[in-house]
C-alpha cells in the first residue's frame, strides 16, 4: 500500500512542521496569529518545541501521520485531544519568550484564542465524557486527494466509535466536506469576534461541527 497511517516521533515533527504550514497556505488569520510566523525558519522551529512540549505535558494529546511509502515522505498529520477521565481547563494560548514579537500581538493572539474556543468550551462544559477534538488536520498540497486526509479521519471516528466519545471540530471550508463525510454535522457558521481594537485585523469564518457519539446523545 503506498500510503500507511502511523504515529510520528518526536524527532519527525521537524520534517512535517514546515509542510503543515505550507499545506495551510497562509490562508488561516488564527493559525497566523496563534502559530506566528509559519513560514520561516525560526517561526517553524518555534512552533516545532511548541508542540513537542504540549506533546509532552499533555496525555490526550494524540498525533497521527501518513507516509508515502514510495518516498518515505510524511505527506500528512492529524492532532486529536482524546478526552476520557477528565474534562480539560479552560487556558489560555501561552507560549515561551519570543513566540510573538511583542506584548499586542500576544493579547491579540489570546483573544483570538479565547474566541475560537468558545463553543468547544461550551460543549465540553455541556457534555459528558469521553469527547474527542480535531484540532490539526493538514496534508501536503502536492499529496492531497490520495487518501491520506480520510485514513487519519477514519483513525479518529473508529477511535471514536470504540470508546463511546462524541467529537467536535473547528473546521475551514477547505475541510468540511471531509468532515460530513465522516458523519460530522454542522453546527453554525461563525465568524471569531475579538475586541473593538482588533477590529481592523483579517476576519476568521469557521464551521462549529459535531460528530455524535454512536450510542446515545453527544
Amino acid at each position: 500500500m503506498p500510503l500507511e497511517l502511523g504515529y510520528p516521533t518526536d524527532d519527525e515533527f521537524a520534517s512535517f512542521v514546515p509542510m503543515t504550514f505550507e499545506a495551510m497556505g497562509g490562508r488561516s488569520e488564527f493559525v497566523n496569529t496563534v502559530w506566528p510566523e509559519g513560514f520561516t525558519k525560526e517561526g517553524q522551529e518555534m512552533s516545532r518545541q511548541r508542540f513537542l512540549f504540549l506533546k509532552k505535558i499533555d496525555p490526550t494529546c494524540k498525533w497521527v501521520k501518513v507516509t508515502d511509502n514510495e518516498t518515505n515522505e510524511i505527506i500528512g498529520v492529524a492532532q486529536w485531544n482524546v478526552y476520557e477521565g477528565q474534562k480539560p481547563p479552560e487556558m489560555i494560548v501561552d507560549g515561551p519568550p519570543g513566540t510573538w514579537k511583542d506584548e499586542t500581538e500576544k493579547e491579540y493572539a489570546q483573544e483570538l484564542f479565547k474566541a475560537y474556543m468558545e463553543k468547544r468550551w461550551k460543549f465540553i462544559r455541556e457534555n459528558k465524557l469521553p469527547l474527542m477534538c480535531l484540532n490539526i488536520m493538514t496534508v501536503a498540497p502536492q499529496h492531497q486527494y490520495r487518501g491520506a486526509g480520510t485514513l487519519m479521519m477514519q483513525w479518529g471516528v473508529q477511535l471514536a466509535d470504540s470508546i463511546g466519545a462524541a467529537c467536535i471540530i473547528e473546521a475551514t471550508t477547505e475541510g468540511r466536506w471531509l468532515y460530513e463525510k465522516s458523519g460530522f454535522k454542522l453546527q453554525e457558521h461563525w465568524t471569531l469576534d475579538v475586541p473593538e481594537r482588533f477590529k481592523d485585523r483579517p476576519k476568521q469564518r469557521l464551521f462549529f461541527m459535531v460528530r455524535p457519539r454512536t450510542s446515545g446523545q453527544p
